[in-house]
């Protein structure tokens, strides 16, 4: 623990409020025996407050039951009306996804933890990769589509929109001001910059 109280970090808090009792020693051994990263541990733990959840609920869970489920709630490939089917799901087991995935944490809480709390070694993981870039920004962009998805139906639903079932995708592009090329967020990061950078090579 970090402190007493309300200084008690996240993972403390979730993990005593799930009555995950061996969480920690879970997250050190995959630490430091099986070299997880940061990310990784982030998942897994999200995976398992998740599957409290639903052990507490009405929901019969056998193995890979909340990892999957987790990814129907999380990943950037899911629709969005397949992630609200999802929500609604676990609404009618008796399980509420707005307050399960309020207790989700980040990767930084996960390296804050681990650093102050159980004395393990983050450094490995301080520099910001090109998969952890593209998975950031991608479920900012997810998360604005099932809000706009959201806001046109409530629209639709006062009378102040007309208009069917609709499906919203965003897409980013990323141009440079010095050679005036334009690239789809994700091509310019794989590709690692853009023409004027191999030009001054």
């Amino acid at each position: 623990m970090t402190g007493d109280g309300d200084r008690a970090c996240k993972i403390d808090r979730v993990s005593e409020k799930r009555t995950l009792d061996s969480i920690d020693e879970q997250l050190r051994e995959r630490r430091e025996d099986s070299g997880a990263s940061l990310r990784d541990l982030e998942e897994y733990f999200n995976q398992r407050v998740l599957e409290a959840a639903m052990r507490d609920g009405d929901v019969e869970v056998v193995d890979g039951d909340a990892e999957h489920t987790f990814r129907l709630l999380t990943a950037d490939t899911v629709s969005s009306g397949t992630e609200i089917e999802v929500r609604d799901r676990l609404r009618r087991a008796g399980v509420d996804p707005e307050t399960v995935i309020e207790d989700f944490v980040s990767y930084q809480t996960v390296r804050t933890h681990l650093r102050e709390c159980l004395n393990v070694d983050t450094s490995n993981d301080s520099q910001l990769t090109p998969t952890d870039a593209k998975n950031t920004v991608f479920k900012l962009m997810s998360r604005t589509e099932l809000i706009t998805e959201r806001t046109i139906d409530r629209l639709r639903s006062a009378g102040a929109l007309t208009i069917g079932d609709v499906d919203v995708t965003l897409s980013l592009r990323v141009a440079c001001t010095e050679c005036g090329e334009e690239y789809p967020f994700s091509r310019l990061v794989d590709r690692g910059g853009c023409r004027c950078d191999s030009s001054r090579n």
